[in-house]
């Protein structure tokens, strides 16, 4: 059973003061074979957790598995043997030696739910154990907690990286808390996949069978001592979450004591308070007539009891997460939430969560209670709540996790072969965060002349929507690197990275992203050796490297020390742009219109799109205009539409939610920004070059002009004396520019101020793009044999 005094500052000195016992592990896993037949389940709570799910279903689907249970204690061990399993305790040879051995290791809360020693050369599959409503691991500072210097810190910071890197399989309920996940142990998106959690397999029997739900509910009864009568009776938890060692500040003060025994009373409820296994509290002054205890030693899983009780009271529990599956009614109750939220930390704000006010104190709890216990519109419009979060946190809400990751870990010891059929085409395009770019346009021309190519997409994560007939694979994945290997064409937009090294039969297609304002590679000032070396080994991977125009064409030859073949063809990505163009200063309306719906931009409003570029060392999205100020500033009748670089993603986003304010950052293609644009505001990014096409009016925020060109990048031509547009420095300048546009005829006067340099702009950068760049390319792909 788990030390209830448990602190992450403690378990992390425990850490450091092994390390010798990791280093010589290592080393002893290379010499001890592995049996495939052999596996080893643990979980921090005992026999119990997700981790109970899978192997209950490996017993069911494999009975000649050997399935051994690493237990803490003789009660965890009796537990393990009336399964079925083998009880091995965790802590000495035998948990070392069972683990060192076993090819397959499940665990629900980290490497120490079985021997963490024999752990290295196995097969980890990572359950965890609910979604994370708190910051774990990595995103919080609380979990690597350890007095000492700097490099204790940093040794600490490097051994929880190496922990993590040991996992293969990371598992999770939805793509929510996939993404958290992947944040809070630094690991490859494609090492953590949507397979529902195990854990909540039960509860999903109990949401689809009522039948279900009152048996549990009478087993609960009987753990309370209660008769097993009272149908009627509302049943009530309370479970709060651990909180480093400290005691709950939810437990009730004498005087809510009595308040809360006389409103149970009242609404005939019954509470159930369940400490978390980790956690204290004292409150035994709290029981009574109507407040019963459900600790760790009647019940050490409760998430399978969660279809007894008629509502839940938590703060940032997972308890929550799971009984949203149940539809039921959640009361929401943190009396620290705003220390909570500064010290543990969590991933969105509770309100944002709860989508209603969160409790601070007993007498809200009960009304809250009173409101959503009777049949009432009150508690339908609880019910609708729990039924939303368990839409945002359960992608497989009728259950069967537990098949799906018996099913995965089998996958995980495929080949290549085996995964991914030899000869398809590999895209990806900003290493995965985005689908879309040169290699989207391509694909689509690829797709047109061969249906039949295979056809796999690089993502980052499973809301990323790739085209009709193409598979998405997560980048880290093993389809992802089987994808890469096996793939006769890879089309990319950025480094390949990851030590990735073409064979014979592949064509690398680098089709970069953009004309080049500022230096790139070797042109920027004060690169080291490291970095050259990585550049030329970069570039010596391409086969193909293509290029917008004459500048570019030069540019790589010297940013990037390239001597292959270079096709300049223009931009498969601004086809749509040209062919939108009508004439002068004319598009088309329709993809105009298309572009403002997709957007999400009313077809009167007039649109001022921002989108800046990112900035070497900044660690913040650039909103150099502040886009909220600004779409004040410019009133009613404009919308601001920002297309941050995504660099700045993992930043956060744009507008805070004003009306106005569009972010469009990971809006799948940009075409449908610039087509939207009736002026564009951008710094140095290279939409520059590509908005020239659609002729749209542009201006350039450039407040930090000297510092860009002096000491960060610097320009590979004279951009302020050739811009198509004026350079500004405030706010109210680009307000006044705007505001200048919109009067009747303006427009007119500035094409004729401004047609001069736009038109030369154009002739230098964009002189291929005529709508057929896709088509020159694919044509050059098929006369080298890289298609067809």
């Amino acid at each position: 059973m788990s030390d209830g005094n448990f602190r992450f500052a403690r378990g992390n000195l425990e850490k450091l003061l092994a390390l010798p016992k990791y280093l010589i592990s290592v080393i002893v896993a290379w010499f001890v074979p592995r049996d495939d037949d052999r596996w080893v389940f643990g979980s921090g709570i005992g026999v119990a957790e997700g981790a109970l799910a899978v192997a209950r279903q490996l017993r069911a689907e494999r009975p000649e598995a050997e399935i051994a249970w690493l237990v803490a204690d003789d009660q965890e061990a009796a537990l393990a043997e009336a399964e079925g399993f083998v009880p091995v305790l965790r802590r000495g040879w035998a948990g070392y030696l069972a683990t060192l051995r076993a090819r397959y290791l499940v665990v629900t809360h980290g490497l120490g739910d079985v021997n963490r020693f024999g752990v290295f050369g196995g097969t980890v599959v990572q359950l965890w154990h609910g979604a994370p409503l708190k910051r774990l691991h990595l995103d919080s500072p609380v979990t690597t907690a350890v007095r000492g210097p700097a490099p204790v810190r940093k040794v600490l910071r490097k051994m929880y990286l190496s922990g993590a890197g040991q996992v293969d399989l990371f598992v999770a309920g939805s793509p929510v808390a996939a993404e958290r996940l992947r944040s809070a142990f630094r690991v490859d998106p494609g090492r953590v996949l949507v397979l529902g959690d195990p854990r909540d397999d039960e509860l999903a029997r109990q949401a689809a069978d009522p039948a279900r739900c009152r048996s549990v509910r009478s087993t609960v009864r009987t753990m309370l001592g209660l008769p097993d009568d009272r149908d009627a009776e509302a049943l009530v938890l309370y479970a709060p979450t651990w909180r480093d060692g400290e005691t709950d500040p939810g437990v009730p003060t004498p005087e809510e004591i009595a308040a809360l025994h006389t409103r149970l009373e009242a609404l005939g409820a019954r509470l159930v308070l369940r400490p978390h296994p980790l956690g204290a509290g004292a409150y035994a002054d709290a029981l009574g007539p109507r407040v019963h205890l459900l600790d760790t030693t009647q019940a050490r899983d409760l998430t399978p009891l969660l279809g007894a009780f008629d509502a839940v009271v938590t703060d940032y529990s997972s308890a929550a997460i799971d009984f949203s599956l149940l539809g039921r009614p959640i009361v929401w109750f943190a009396p620290d939430l705003d220390r909570y939220a500064q010290s543990r930390g969590l991933y969105e704000p509770l309100e944002v969560t709860s989508e209603r006010r969160v409790a601070s104190d007993w007498a809200t709890v009960e009304e809250h209670l009173a409101a959503v216990l009777p049949p009432g519109q009150a508690r339908r419009a609880a019910e609708a709540r729990s039924r939303a979060l368990a839409a945002r946190f359960h992608a497989y809400p009728e259950g069967g996790a537990a098949t799906r990751v018996l099913r995965r870990i089998t996958e995980l010891r495929l080949s290549d072969a085996e995964l991914v059929p030899e000869g398809g085409v590999f895209f990806e395009s900003f290493y995965g965060r985005q689908v879309g770019c040169n290699p989207l346009a391509l694909d689509r021309e690829i797709a047109r002349r061969f249906p039949e190519a295979r056809r796999y997409w690089s993502v980052t994560n499973e809301e990323q929507r790739v085209p009709e007939g193409a598979t998405a694979v997560l980048v880290g994945g093993r389809e992802w690197t089987a994808a890469r290997r096996r793939a006769r064409l890879l089309i990319v937009n950025d480094w390949l990275r990851k030590g990735f090294s073409p064979k014979r039969h592949q064509t690398v297609l680098q089709t970069w992203h953009g004309t080049m304002l500022k230096h790139l590679a070797l042109g920027r000032p004060g690169v080291g050796l490291r970095t050259r070396i990585a550049i030329h080994r970069e570039s010596r991977r391409w086969d193909l490297l293509l290029s917008q125009n004459p500048h570019a064409t030069e540019q790589f030859r010297s940013s990037y020390a390239y001597r292959g073949p270079i096709i300049e063809t223009g931009y498969p990505r601004d086809d749509a742009l040209a062919r939108a163009v009508l004439g002068p200063h004319a598009l088309n309306p329709v993809p105009v219109r298309a572009a403002r719906q997709a957007l999400g931009v009313r077809d009167e409003q007039r649109v001022l799109v921002y989108a800046p570029t990112w900035r070497d060392r900044g660690i913040t999205l650039v909103d150099g205009l502040d886009v909220v100020a600004l779409a004040e500033a410019l009133g009613e009748g404009w919308t601001v539409v920002v297309r941050g670089h995504t660099r700045t993603h993992a930043f956060g986003t744009y507008g805070m939610g004003h009306p106005r304010v569009v972010d469009a950052s990971r809006h799948p293609d940009v075409n449908d920004v610039i087509l939207a644009a009736d002026l564009l505001v951008t710094d140095y990014s290279s939409i520059m070059f590509d908005a020239s096409i659609t002729q749209v009016p542009m201006i350039f925020f450039v407040p930090d002009l000297a510092a860009y060109r002096d000491r960060e990048r610097g320009f590979t031509f004279d951009f302020e004396r050739t811009t198509p547009g004026p350079l500004l420095t405030t706010r109210d300048e680009v307000v006044s520019h705007a505001a200048a546009l919109a009067q009747d005829g303006s427009e007119a006067e500035w094409v004729q101020r401004c047609d001069p340099a736009a038109a030369a702009w154009r002739a230098r950068f964009v002189p291929h793009d005529d709508g057929r760049a896709a088509e020159r390319v694919v044509d050059e792909l098929v006369g080298r044999g890289a298609i067809g």
